[in-house]
């Protein structure tokens, strides 16, 4: 059965990747997008209404008409727009005389396309900070008289270090954690605020926070650094304001006029890792609002900075996107007429507590401190969060207030609060949950909760991580942007999420430490420490610069993304190919202590040794580089440099007959006799020119899974792959034998464990209920959550086969008693669907296809079908595994 419904207005317009309206876009020509809510007749065109105009001046009205297959990033096809310039697009379905209804009208803001129109000046702290931790943090004030209310009034907000803002008593956005973690020496974020409503007549004022955060505060594991960046923080502030008669005005940070004070505040020490302190005895009530009496503040110091570094940001802001409230709540000791208590919110992620503090006296200290899970007597376990213990102190002046740390941020499930007074209940706090406030894409659900509980810890783990920049983990003293972590969970990172924006952004730095140093380095922004100092190019984590932007092209078809990652993957696979042996396999050792990481964190390695693994690494590192060079080819063949990916492809068949010969004996057997070894063959089609290689491989990986007795043997190199490969040979009886095992090492064993995210190991918690003793033990890490993609394609059966999701495969494999399940995705084309179910025999399957999107549907035992837009449902004899 099919049903196709005719589309009636375009929606969800957007420019670029952002979504909905947007402030200070970057780009002169940005490119649109919509979508259709049904069918679109052949004899349809499109007709989109662009009006533009500048800040209080009338507009330009002008009509394009254009096919309806160009709605995924159509050109910008007006004259370049200029700073600061408005613009509105509204679309329609037009067939000759006949219009069709508007879709809802998009707006966005260029930003200011020139640095030198960037006129205001850093400014902070006058005083001499001789600390290198915990200083004691500035607020900043100004006040400015405006002759009349604006009709319209941009704030371009950024800082050296953290800002939060605040005009006329009121929080200026949502945004935490502002200006955001790029690599500083290179490029700063500044972000765009629309005031009109917050500003009057008259007078006005601004107010401060400022924070270290990552640019002076310190920085990572074994004692981290401080002042990576610089020593000094300070805030840019400019105000451009319009008014009814059209005429302007600027208001400028700066430290010459003598308008910008600065002073102590009540955050007395922050550190990202480590907690806050506040004291609410220096609370300048009403700092923030025209009138207060600053005469005992000091003057603004200006911190120098390029302002060529200055740019507008891609990816979206940090934010507070849910909330999380406790489950149960427990007093732990008494003493003094106060108590401490420990609250389980239910949810390991990154979050924040805002709690309600009532009932304190002078000068009671209200301590919080914050742990993923707990240990065997039922207390926090602290030991691995290292350095950064998460500790936040509420220093009380006896009024009622609410608390919540500004320039911290924690990785928690559990918490104690200490030092309170009276009875703790759930109406006293609240926690919010804090990441990038990416669009949601993808969905699934399955008739077995455990397989639910695992998508859902993989998803978790990436909110909890995806926060300004993709990192390891949320909650010690870490919390870098690990290369080897996104690169092996970008396709399924942007399966959950829109991330085109966020993974762009982080490229961004990710090709300027490649330029500085050389390499790819371990992680982005690179700083160095311990054993990481000197970068070097490794397998897996240098793979990301071809790996990471290849998934963001997948999911979005962006070319000109493409196109700008496309040096900086070239630069990678160059780098590697010097350090080939003459049979095509790198054997070359990177010259620091650990070498390549390989399998890292195979279930067999030693808990303080994680690079013990049982497969070779010039193996893992061959088969990921020959994976990596085949999707170079393809990059530059979407790119139209088929010359050059002519002569690469030469380089991937080097690479992959090195691999065949030197890591397969005449058995078929490998010299790594291990899953992850068989995996990589299979997966990346290193095999595939050899049928009877090929299928050996793949039985004997079903015979290693079965001799482990449904045991997962595979670390951060082999999960993403082990089951893909086993689906792709044909045993999927094994897949969900290993799949569903929960047996420790297992996805299964995590969650029966009681896991609300991914673990970095497989037993990061023992048998036992005790913690891992490593001294690397996160329990919030997506890397092997990467499941999530085998789930979402086999299990839910919806898979992407060509870039922005134009074709798309419908496969789903049921097996191991599952009776149902359901996978979407929102494409950008609109929803891919698939739900099936699975009785006595038979399998059901409903299809919704996009138009605009093909889908392939792929049962086992029928032919190969292609759908256009629509829905379809249809049922087959099927034998689940």
């Amino acid at each position: 059965m099919s049903v196709i419904v005719n589309a009636k207005a375009p929606y969800d317009l957007q420019v670029e990747h952002y979504h909905g309206d947007v402030l200070a876009i970057r780009t002169a020509t940005p490119r649109i997008s919509w979508k259709y809510d049904g069918h679109v007749a052949d004899s349809d065109e499109v007709e989109l209404q662009i009006t533009r105009h500048m800040p209080g001046q009338a507009g330009t009205v002008e009509s394009i008409v254009t096919e309806p297959v160009n709605n995924v990033l159509f050109a910008w096809p007006l004259d370049p727009l200029v700073s600061r310039e408005q613009v509105e697009v509204k679309a329609r379905l037009v067939d000759g005389d006949t219009k069709g209804d508007w879709s809802q009208t998009l707006k966005f803001d260029e930003g200011i396309l020139e640095y030198w129109e960037l006129q205001s000046s850093f400014v902070g702290p006058s005083w001499p900070e001789a600390e290198t931790d915990h200083r004691h943090l500035p607020l900043v004030r100004n006040e400015f008289t405006l002759k009349d209310t604006p009709v319209y009034a941009r704030l371009y907000l950024s800082a050296l270090g953290l800002v939060e803002g605040h005009v006329n008593g009121k929080q200026i956005g949502k945004d935490i954690l502002t200006p955001g973690w790029t690599a500083y020496d290179d490029r700063l974020e500044c972000w765009t605020y629309d005031l009109v409503g917050d500003l009057k007549a008259g007078q006005n004022a601004f107010g401060f926070y400022l924070g270290d955060g990552w640019y002076r505060g310190r920085i990572g594991f074994k004692g981290g650094k401080a002042n990576v960046y610089g020593d000094k923080i300070g805030v840019f502030a400019q105000l451009e304001v319009t008014y009814p008669d059209g005429t302007s005005e600027q208001i400028f940070s700066n430290s010459h006029d003598g308008l910008w004070k600065v002073t102590k505040g009540p955050i007395t020490q922050s550190d990202l890792c480590e907690g806050e302190t506040y004291d609410s005895h220096l609370e300048k009530d009403g700092f923030d609002q025209p009138g207060y009496d600053d005469a005992d503040w000091l003057p603004v110091a200006q911190i120098p900075f390029d302002r060529r570094k200055m740019e507008f940001p891609i990816l979206p802001p940090v934010r507070a996107n849910m909330v999380n409230k406790p489950i149960s709540i427990k007093k732990i000791r008494e003493y003094d007429g106060k108590a401490d208590w420990q609250v389980d919110f239910g949810q390991n992620c990154t979050q924040r507590i805002d709690l309600h503090i009532t009932n304190a006296q002078d000068g009671d200290v209200i301590e919080l401190q914050h742990a993923e899970v707990l240990e065997s007597d039922g207390s926090l376990s602290t030991r691995p969060l290292r350095r950064g213990q998460q500790i936040d102190q509420y220093i009380s002046n006896g009024s009622d207030a609410h608390f919540e740390a500004r320039f911290a941020t924690h990785g928690f499930r559990y918490a104690e609060i200490r030092g309170w007074r009276g009875e703790l209940t759930a109406d006293d706090m609240q926690c919010k949950v804090y990441f990038s406030d990416m669009l949601q894409t993808g969905t699934f659900e399955s008739s077995n909760e455990n397989v639910n509980r695992l998508d859902d810890n993989a998803l978790w783990s990436m909110r909890s991580n995806f926060v300004s920049l993709p990192t390891d983990c949320p909650q010690r003293d870490e919390r870098l942007g690990w290369t080897g972590d996104i690169s092996l969970f970008s396709p399924t990172a942007a399966y959950f999420y829109d991330v085109e924006g966020f993974l762009s952004s982080w490229l961004q730095d990710v090709s300027h430490e490649q330029k500085r140093l050389g390499t790819v380095p371990f992680y982005v922004p690179f700083i160095p420490f311990a054993e990481w100092t000197e970068p070097q190019g490794i397998a897996i984590w240098g793979d990301s610069a071809v790996r990471v932007p290849w998934a963001i092209y997948m999911a979005s078809g962006d070319k000109e993304m493409l196109a700008k990652q496309y040096e900086t993957a070239k630069g990678w696979i160059d780098e590697v190919k010097g350090y080939l042996s003459e049979d095509g396999v790198w054997d070359r050792k990177p010259a620091y202590s650990l070498g390549q990481l390989g399998d890292w964190l195979d279930p067999t390695a030693p808990a303080d040794d994680p690079v013990k693994a049982m497969t070779e690494k010039n193996l893992v590192a061959t088969a990921f580089y020959a994976n990596s060079c085949d999707m170079f080819v393809k990059m530059g063949h979407e790119l139209g440099k088929d010359d050059e990916a002519d002569e690469y492809t030469k380089l991937a068949k080097h690479v992959h007959l090195g691999f065949k010969k030197r890591f397969f004996n005449d058995k078929g057997i490998m010299t790594s006799d291990t899953q992850c070894a068989y995996a990589l063959a299979i997966a990346f089609g290193l095999v595939d020119d050899d049928p009877e290689i090929k299928e050996f491989a793949g039985h004997r990986l079903a015979l290693l899974v079965r001799r482990a007795h449904g045991k997962i043997g595979t670390g951060f190199a082999g999960t993403p792959y082990i089951l893909p490969a086993l689906t792709e040979t044909g045993h999927m009886d094994e897949a969900y034998q290993l799949f569903l095992s929960e047996e420790c090492p297992s996805w299964m064993y995590q969650v029966k464990m009681g896991g609300t995210t991914t673990w970095e190991r497989w037993d990061s918690m023992l048998p036992d209920g005790s913690v891992n003793p490593g001294v690397m033990t996160s329990f919030n890490h997506y890397s092997l959550g990467s499941v999530a993609d085998w789930i979402h394609a086999t299990v839910g059966g919806l898979k992407p086969t060509a870039p922005a999701w134009h074709q798309f495969e419908v496969a789903p494999r049921p097996g191991g008693n599952l009776t149902s399940a359901k996978a979407s995705h929102e494409t950008p084309f609109g929803t891919a669907k698939v739900e099936w179910n699975y009785t006595d025999g038979k399998l059901s399957v409903s299809v919704d296809v996009p138009y605009g999107a093909t889908a392939k549907v792929d049962i086992p035992g029928y032919d190969t079908v292609e759908l256009r837009d629509g829905h379809y449902e249809n049922s087959f004899d099927y034998q689940a595994s």
